[in-house]
């Protein structure tokens, strides 16, 4: 039985090695997979800042259009060979909890084993044991016998701890790579909203235009003037809002008081009187840029600068399709800090949830007035500093947008 007991043991071994290394080789799949993807996925992304560079037209916009819905496509494909992968290390990390568990049953009867040796030898004194011995040399074999059975108990011990922390370490990787999972999983949902959103965007301009190039030129100069005539509004509000601006009440300029929002942060346009802030001079009128805009396509995921409150979300092209913000977020923090995150495909928090610092909050879009897919970031005056204003633009265009003594989110990133 003890011959049999051992040969099952090897072949349960050995069968779980043979899963092992054919899951390893599923998982380095997966790993092309999702290389292939990426670069893929960068080639959508390059061919996408081709044609928004070039004139705006309707063939253009539908190439570009069409180009995110590709680009879409592969993130969806891209998020499914993640969530394989994750599967397979789950069920990789199974198999060496099994293993570490079957170690640990092997060691503890090894301990065991010596344990009972150890009791059975000093179960006897040494006068005894030297009397029962002929020869002096055969007592200190005896000796030198107890010696090591004692550091044998040592050293199955030590290797028991060991394994036991393996097991736990393991185990904590498991659970960690079950929590990536269902954030995949739920990452997967929100890419496929945005890919119907995609296509839903390309239908609605194709019904505005009638497919004709006049009629998009027409549109796009309505949404110019509107465009021109709410930042002179919210400009104007703001710059008085930024009058209440209590100084000491808010944090010190230092960086690392806001995380960035973005993953590998790009800043496409500073804060303040930049070279398009001042090309556009008839909007900004001497105000500049309220905040800073961050590379974000669309579907990029967007992260909170920091734990608070959501004070708000809207979508302002319900009200003045691409005149303003689209959809947004307000986050307060308690630092007298509130952040304001735009032009966003989809939101994943809503009025008065609490978020945590780098929560994923949203994903990045080409909603509202843009001139690409990108993340406006504001920072303003919050709390005892300032205040927020949430409402419709003073000549009604759009129904809901916020507003606030905005200051330089570079002082914080």
């Amino acid at each position: 039985m003890a011959v049999f007991f051992i040969a099952a043991l090897f072949m349960s071994g050995y069968a779980r090695a043979s899963q092992a290394d054919d899951l390893r080789s599923k998982i380095e799949q997966r790993n092309q997979e999702i290389k292939a993807l990426e670069e893929e996925i960068a080639q959508y992304r390059s061919k996408i800042d081709a044609t928004e560079s070039q004139a705006k037209t309707l063939k253009n916009q539908i190439s570009t259009i069409n180009a995110t819905v590709f680009k879409l496509n592969a993130d969806i494909k891209y998020t499914q060979s993640k969530i394989g992968k994750a599967e397979l290390e789950i069920e990789k990390l199974l198999l060496e909890i099994a293993d570490k568990e079957e170690e640990i049953n092997s060691n503890r009867g090894a301990l065991a084993q010596a344990l009972r040796n150890v009791y059975e030898t000093e179960s006897q004194s040494l006068v005894e044991i030297l009397l029962a011995r002929d020869q002096l040399s055969d007592f200190f074999n005896e000796l030198k016998y107890m010696e090591d059975l004692q550091n044998s108990v040592g050293n199955n011990l030590a290797s028991l701890r060991q394994i036991k922390e393996d097991l736990q370490n393991t185990e904590a990787r498991r659970q960690n790579e079950k929590a990536n999972l269902l954030d995949l999983k739920g990452e997967l949902t929100d890419r496929k909203v945005i890919q119907k959103n995609a296509y839903n965007d390309k239908n609605i301009l194709l019904k505005d235009t009638k497919n004709k190039e006049t009629e998009y030129q027409k549109m796009l100069a309505a949404r110019e003037k509107e465009r021109v005539d709410i930042l002179n509004e919210i400009s104007a509000i703001e710059n008085e809002l930024r009058k209440l601006i209590d100084p000491s009440a808010l944090p010190v300029a230092r960086k690392g008081v806001l995380a960035w929002p973005v993953a590998n942060p790009y800043i496409t346009q500073g804060f303040g009187l930049t070279q398009f802030a001042q090309y556009n001079s008839d909007v900004y009128k001497g105000g500049g840029h309220n905040g800073i805009d961050l590379r974000a396509s669309v579907g990029a995921p967007i992260y909170a600068a920091d734990e608070g409150v959501v004070l708000r979300t809207g979508n302002s092209d319900l009200s003045c399709p691409g005149g303003s913000y689209g959809k947004w977020i307000v986050v307060e923090h308690p630092n007298n800090l509130a952040t304001l995150y735009a032009h966003l495909s989809l939101i994943k928090i809503s009025d008065g949830e609490r978020v945590s610092r780098s929560q994923l909050i949203a994903y990045g879009g080409n909603t509202g007035y843009t001139t690409g897919p990108h993340l406006h970031f504001t920072v303003y005056a919050a709390g005892k500093a300032g205040e927020i204003r949430f409402g419709p633009s003073a000549s009604g265009r759009c129904a809901l947008l916020p507003y606030g003594g905005y200051l330089n989110p570079l002082d914080y990133l």
